[in-house]
Order: C-alpha cells, then sequence, then structure tokens
C-alpha cells in the first residue's frame, strides 16, 4: 500500500526547475518492497544500468541486484549475490559495483571481520568487531557470482571502499583503513589495490578523514582517479584527489582548499563523475558552519580543479551524488534538511540553473546517501538525458526507490542559445584535439595526427582517426596544424570538426 501511496504522490507533483522545459521524474517500480538499506546503481559499458541493496530478514542480511529494460523501464526479478550474518548495515554501509564487459561484474559488500583467532577456528564474522570489505565477482552477467572472500589479507579494519573497472578490465579497489591504529591513537589512512592480484596493498594517504566515502572513476586511457576527504594535523578535512596512472599512484592534491576545521567525523564524501578526460566532482563543507554543496570542473583527468560553484540554495545535509553529460553539462544531487532530494543543473558554460525538488518529505525522509547512474547520455539534437536514482526512505520498513529523472537536455541548449548565452552544439559534443596531420588515407576515410597528450584519453604520440565525410581532406594537409573535435566511433575514435589552421608566413 505504501508503495502505490508513494506512486500516486509522485504522479501529482509537478516537478519543476526554474526554466523551461522542465526536468521531469517519474517513478520506476522496484523489484523488491523488503527492509532495505543502502541502495547504489552503476552503469554498465554497454549502457545496462544495475541496481544493488542490501535486504534484512532477521539476523541475515543479502546483497541483491537487478538490471533495467531501458525498453520498458522495468527491472528484471532480484537475484542474490550474497547472504550472511553480522554484515555491517546502516545508512553509511554502501555496497558497490562496477561492472565490466563480456558479463564480468565485481561487488562489494561489508562485513564484521572475526579475529584471527576465531578466523583460525573457522569464525568468519561476529558481532561488534572491525567491519571489513568482502568481494564477490561474476562472469555470466549474474547468473552465478563467486564465494565471497576479503577484498585483502593484510588487514582486518576495511570501510567505505569503491571500485572502478579499468579499461584493461581490471578492478581497481580503494578504502578506508585502520591497520595503523592504536589504543587512544585513531588513525585512518587511505589503501588501494588491484583485485585479484598477487601485490602488497597501496598506502595513498596516511591520514584521512574517518567515516566518509570514497569515489573512484576510470578513464578510457586505462587510469583512474580518486576523491576522498583528508585529514590534516590541525583537523582540517578538505577533498583530495589522487590519480592511478602507468600502473602506480601519483601523489594526492587538493581539489580545493575549503579551510573545514572540525574535531569529528563527517559522514559526507565527495562523488565523481567522468566523461572522457572531464572530471566533475561535487561535495559537501561546512567551513565556518554555513552548510554547503560545491561543485568544481577539471578539464585534465583531475590534474587540476576550477573554482567551485556553490548549488545548495536552503539548508543542505549534503550526501551528494553526481553526473557529467557529453556535452559538459553536470547535474548534481543531494538531500535538504527536509530529508528532501533537490537537482541542479549546471550548464556546459558553467552557470548553476534553477533547481529541482525529485521527492517530498510526505513519504518518509531519506535514509543514507542517494545514489545516481546515466542512462542515457546527451548525443546531440533535441535529445534528452536520462538518469536512474535509487534511494531509500526511513520508514519502518524502510522502502527501496528507484526514480527515472528526464532532463530535455537539448531544448536546454536551444534556450540557452537562443539567448545568446550558450556555445553552439558542436563545440560542445566531444573533446578537443589539436595537432599536425602527418598522413591523409581518403580511401580509407582516416587521417593520421600527431598530437598532444589528451589526459584521460591518450597519452602524447601519433594515432589514427576515422573522418567524418563531412572534413574534405587531401594530401596537400599533410604536415599542417590543425584544430579539431573528435567522439567515439564503433571501437575507435572519429575527427567529426576539423579546421586546419593556415601557415605562418
Amino acid at each position: 500500500m505504501r508503495a502505490l501511496a508513494f506512486l500516486a504522490l509522485f504522479a501529482a507533483v509537478a516537478l519543476r526547475a526554474a526554466e523551461s522545459p522542465a526536468i521531469t521524474a517519474q517513478p520506476i517500480p522496484t523489484p523488491t518492497h523488503a527492509n532495505a538499506v543502502g541502495a547504489a546503481v552503476t552503469r554498465s559499458p554497454d549502457g545496462v544500468v544495475w541496481l544493488t541493496w542490501l535486504e534484512q530478514a532477521g539476523p541475515a542480511t543479502a546483497l541483491r541486484f537487478a538490471t533495467l529494460d531501458a525498453a520498458t523501464l522495468t527491472w528484471s526479478p532480484a537475484g542474490t549475490i550474497a547472504s550472511g550474518a553480522n554484515w555491517v548495515v546502516n545508512g553509511s554501509a554502501m555496497p558497490a559495483l562496477t561492472v565490466g564487459t563480456r558479463g564480468r561484474a565485481t561487488a562489494l559488500w561489508s562485513v564484521r571481520q572475526a579475529s584471527e583467532a576465531q578466523a583460525a577456528n573457522g569464525v568468519t564474522s561476529t558481532p561488534g568487531a572491525e567491519p571489513h570489505a568482502w568481494i564477490a565477482q561474476t562472469t555470466d552477467g549474474g547468473r552465478t557470482w563467486s564465494a565471497g572472500a576479503p577484498l585483502t589479507r593484510e588487514s582486518r579494519r576495511v570501510g567505505f571502499a569503491s571500485l572502478a573497472t579499468l579499461a584493461d578490465g581490471r578492478v581497481l579497489a580503494a578504502w578506508l583503513d585502520g591497520r595503523a591504529a592504536a589504543p587512544g591513537r585513531p588513525v585512518t589512512q587511505l589503501f588501494a589495490r588491484v583485485v585479484g592480484v598477487n601485490e602488497l596493498d597501496t598506502l595513498i594517504d596516511p591520514s584521512v578523514s574517518e567515516g566518509c566515502p570514497t569515489s573512484l572513476a576510470a578513464f578510457p586511457d586505462g587510469s583512474a582517479l580518486l576523491a576522498y576527504r583528508g585529514r590534516t594535523a590541525d583537523e582540517v578535512r578538505d577533498i583530495r584527489a589522487a590519480r592511478f596512472a602507468g600502473g602506480g599512484w601519483q601523489p594526492p592534491h587538493p581539489v580545493f582548499h575549503d579551510g573545514w576545521k572540525i574535531a569529528g567525523n563527517p559522514d559526507n564524501g565527495p562523488q565523481i563523475a567522468v566523461d572522457g578526460g572531464r572530471v566533475a566532482a561535487a561535495w559537501y563543507t561546512a567551513t565556518h558552519e554555513a552548510p554547503r554543496v560545491l561543485l568544481a570542473l577539471s578539464p585534465d583527468a583531475g590534474e587540476r580543479f576550477l573554482s567551485p560553484l556553490q548549488l545548495n540554495a536552503g539548508p543542505t545535509t549534503g550526501r551528494v551524488a553526481v553526473s557529467l553529460l557529453h556535452d559538459g553539462a553536470m547535474l548534481v544531487t543531494s538531500v535538504d534538511d527536509r530529508g528532501e532530494l533537490r537537482l541542479r543543473r549546471v550548464t556546459p558554460d558553467f552557470t548553476v540553473a534553477g533547481e529541482v525538488r525529485l521527492t517530498t518529505s510526505e513519504t518518509g525522509r531519506i535514509k543514507g546517501a542517494p545514489q545516481v547512474a546515466l542512462l542515457r547520455d546527451f548525443l546531440g539534437g533535441k535529445t534528452p538525458a536520462q538518469l536512474v536514482v535509487a534511494l531509500v526512505r526511513d520508514t519502518q520498513p524502510a522502502v527501496l526507490q528507484t526514480l527515472l529523472v528526464s532532463i530535455p537536455e537539448g531544448e536546454l541548449l536551444e534556450d540557452e542559445r537562443n539567448c545568446d548565452c550558450a556555445a553552439a552544439e558542436e563545440a560542445l559534443l566531444g573533446f578537443s584535439l589539436r595537432g599536425v596531420i602527418v598522413a591523409v588515407q581518403p580511401a580509407a576515410s582516416t587521417v593520421r595526427v600527431r598530437h598532444a597528450a589528451l589526459p584521460g584519453l591518450f597519452a602524447a604520440g601519433e594515432r589514427e582517426f576515422a573522418v567524418s565525410t563531412a572534413i574534405p581532406l587531401g594530401a596537400d594537409t599533410n604536415g599542417r596544424s590543425f584544430i579539431g573535435r573528435i567522439r567515439r566511433h564503433g571501437d575507435g575514435w572519429q575527427v567529426f570538426s576539423l579546421r586546419v589552421l593556415p601557415t605562418v608566413p
């Protein structure tokens, strides 16, 4: 009955941003109405959205999953990844899932790990013990899953882990680790490892804020970016980022110097989203006791971030999620002080648009941090973008809900162009490329160019691209400098906009 009441209420609520046309939301019936905690969504490389959640039944907890049929907007019947007793079950104990190609996926959850002595006697978990991340994997699209195993065997205090599938198919994990803690000395560190590789864990940061989720995303060039909340000796807890590239980790650096000094442990972590080599980072801060949701953009795979924008229009509790569209627009959700979910769109030129209320508190406040996955990116013209949002209502029992949020991105861009405040669409889609034409192959409709590094996409060097038929190129362009834009094209890349630069006398 609660689910029916929610659907009726949602159908009666008009969700409209300050601008027109409107961003809208509609409920997607979920595959369960059981006592759920910690829902998460993620998108596979082939565009399928996966939903995972923890489901409680007496003393046992199960990690469940379903996939979304984008054509019918229906979830598949729920499947089970793993189940057991003494799992960590609360609003912050988010399961994690990363999906690769050819039916491969890795899932993660948290168990209260038994001591070494108990483990020697066959006990795997016990109430009151330290949390530890466990993982299971599938190679057949979720039909079967491997038995659960610890993420790492070097530590017994592992939490707030995140996963990402690298371009070569390997799975990268990062987590908060308490192995250096001692009585009266609460130290939390940040570690990472490639799952299934017989190597030692890598220490990323020796001092981080306890209790804040991490966020990990992979780039097409095989690298990845990790965002987390740091901690200095004088208790400043600002957001940091670290890059995994060339098989190793680069030193962490600040995303922005908020200067939030707090003796306690905030439970708000950052979230990042990537498109090519671009990164959107959203986070919560309360410097000078002024709660804010901030958003920063990096054009170079996290090497540097532009000064952030403040997104919340009123009181906020943070708990952010972020998506980055292919035209550069960013979509950020956060939870306000009423327990309602708000969405803010930031235009490709970094202008904050109107706020949209996605849920009301009449059917229960939001529990934990809602998660977002991009179901459909903006592809040009008047096509919309679509997000899937997963959240849990703080009711008895807790209710899992999913929403489809539609963003009329093409129409919004047209409106913005009509007011002469936005770039043309062809200047937004794809990624910019600058270099020298090495050779043109008209018969193969390809061009070979020498270019500088595109962080997150390619290292500097020579590369062959397909060429759009709209671009006439001849042998007389060999050796000429150019500027252009590239996009994904099948398994490779295509130049779809190119301008040969004039030679300097």
